[in-house]
């Protein structure tokens, strides 16, 4: 079953552009595991029939996770708008274990829609934090001098200094928390065009500009909120390193 141009186009027009970036975080296993069972098989054509029949698959409550999973591969490999009706259906309601799952094929369908209607390959970009229309998440950490401890005073010129940064590089701070003397932790969410390093480099550089006490050395990831155990284990990595 083949869509039309004309469909394609008006189909993708409905869709909002913060879904070319994943908005909703998909940890690196779940991604590394849907990649290597997407190249498994080659794209098909399936009958709008044999298409509702695969998403009558993924709503039935006898069909194990392991055929779910193989029936949104299908899904998402037909690129088709009534493809991504039936993963977009089950997107609503879909098992626990593959609340991920059918988010990177309801990605990947819109994908290959894409694709056939530009001629040319597409992609989508997905990370542990996700993000939101054309920025990526971000977390990291800054840290005091080495045996000293952020002062209420020092956090404030932090969040002020980064705030601004951030305007200034289009890019946006989304949290700060500065509960804990030992470091400072923030979210951003910045476009694809700007170095993360720009952003947190910069930041520190002015704060230090300010009265030298933030260690020029960070923690930053775009795959996961690390707990206060993992937090210790990052700071010492990063004062030893």
């Amino acid at each position: 079953m083949i869509d039309n141009t004309e469909d394609i186009q008006k189909f993708l027009d409905s869709i909002p552009d913060k879904f070319n970036i994943l908005e909703e975080g998909v940890d690196m296993q779940t991604q590394i595991e849907y990649i290597n069972h997407s190249h498994s098989f080659d794209r098909g054509e399936l009958t709008e029939e044999e298409t509702i029949g695969l998403g009558k698959i993924l709503l039935s409550n006898n069909i194990p996770i392991e055929g779910k999973k193989k029936a949104l591969g299908l899904l998402a490999h037909l690129g088709t708008i009534a493809a991504f009706r039936q993963i977009e259906k089950y997107n609503n309601h879909p098992d626990n274990e593959l609340k991920q799952w059918t988010l990177l094929s309801l990605q990947e369908c819109k994908m290959f829609l894409e694709g056939s209607l530009l001629d040319e390959s597409m992609g989508f970009i997905s990370s542990g934090l996700g993000g939101i229309d054309n920025r990526l998440r971000y977390y990291f950490l800054v840290l005091p001098l080495t045996n000293q401890l952020f002062t209420n005073p020092q956090k404030d010129i932090i969040k002020n200094e980064f705030i601004l940064v951030c305007k200034d590089l289009n890019s946006i701070l989304e949290t700060i928390d500065l509960s804990n003397d030992a470091f400072v932790s923030i979210t951003l969410l910045m476009p694809l065009d700007i170095a993360l390093g720009t952003v947190i480099e910069t930041g520190i550089k002015k704060c230090n500009d300010l009265g030298t006490f933030v260690f020029e050395y960070y923690y930053a990831t775009n795959q996961n909120i690390p707990d206060l155990k993992e937090i210790d284990n990052i700071i010492k990595i990063v004062r030893e390193d």
